[in-house]
């Protein structure tokens, strides 16, 4: 009778497989309320809704391997979670719930997608700051300095200082492409949702592809943020936003023709037996 009582209603299969997930939740709005990015996540977990509501109503489908990985998700998270850090419990519960997501929404040919978005939608962009901001603000600075050598300035890198004549100007947290990256995977997964049929391996090879892009990015906005700081009058904030939206400007459009170039190159996905790609 409960079973029936689901089938008719598919979407509560969602809800009680998220109220599973509870302690996750607690620590999640949690971290949304510590403040800083983290509550870009939320863009995430929408952008995963969006490229997969359903057109025409949930359904269940209780066959659907789909429902088979997300149980298998839920029990690694059960036996994994006196083990592992809330960041990994969280990572473990939201590919879970996004399997049943997927299944029940009929989104079958975008779950790489949908999974990856609901995985990013986890707060982990702080944490990503702490342990990658360093060697990302090296990479910029490096790229930065590269840049403006190639223009004819004569700029020195110390670290992740930049220095031309008496003036030094580091490039600090905000500025190491942390930020960027996250948001450029987001934006790589909803592009590959709009694919008849993406695989994981197909939107793997489009993050990797996304990198050098993303450093490239960060390291101009980087070079012309340089070039404002050692003018004799301080930037304001109007340029220092506007570099950055014009950089970030340029890597969507550049993201953009990454993805259409892989749509025009690379063959169709076929359709597994089994029917997870």
């Amino acid at each position: 009778m409960r079973l029936e009582f689901i089938a008719r209603r598919p979407g509560l299969l969602v809800v009680l497989h998220a109220l599973a997930f509870w302690p996750v939740w607690r620590w999640y709005a949690a971290r949304l309320g510590d403040g800083g990015d983290e509550r870009w996540a939320l863009v995430a977990l929408g952008a995963a809704a969006f490229v997969s509501w359903p057109a025409h109503g949930f359904r269940l489908d209780t066959r659907d391997p789909l429902l088979a990985l997300a149980a298998a998700l839920t029990v690694i998270y059960a036996l994994a979670y006196a083990l592992t850090p809330p960041m990994v419990r969280a990572m473990f519960a939201m590919s879970a719930l996004a399997a049943t997501w997927t299944s029940v929404a009929g989104a079958r040919e975008r779950m790489p997608a949908v999974i990856a978005l609901v995985v990013l939608s986890v707060p982990v962009i702080e944490s990503l700051q702490f342990y990658a901001g360093y060697p990302l603000r090296l990479i910029t600075a490096a790229g930065a300095t590269g840049a403006l050598n190639v223009a004819g300035l004569e700029v020195a890198r110390v670290g992740t200082n930049m220095s031309l004549g008496a003036h030094l100007v580091l490039v600090d947290a905000p500025c190491s492409g942390v930020r960027m990256l996250w948001t450029a995977s987001v934006l790589v997964c909803v592009l590959a949702a709009q694919r008849a049929r993406i695989d994981a391996t197909r939107l793997a090879l489009a993050g990797l592809l996304a990198v050098p892009l993303v450093l490239a990015a960060n390291s101009l906005r980087a070079a012309l943020l340089f070039i404002l700081e050692t003018r004799a009058e301080s930037p304001t904030a109007f340029w220092h936003a506007t570099v950055g939206v014009t950089c970030f400007t340029l890597l969507a459009l550049s993201l953009y023709g990454s993805e259409r170039a892989q749509q025009r190159w690379l063959a169709p996905v076929r359709t597994p037996r089994w029917g997870l790609a």
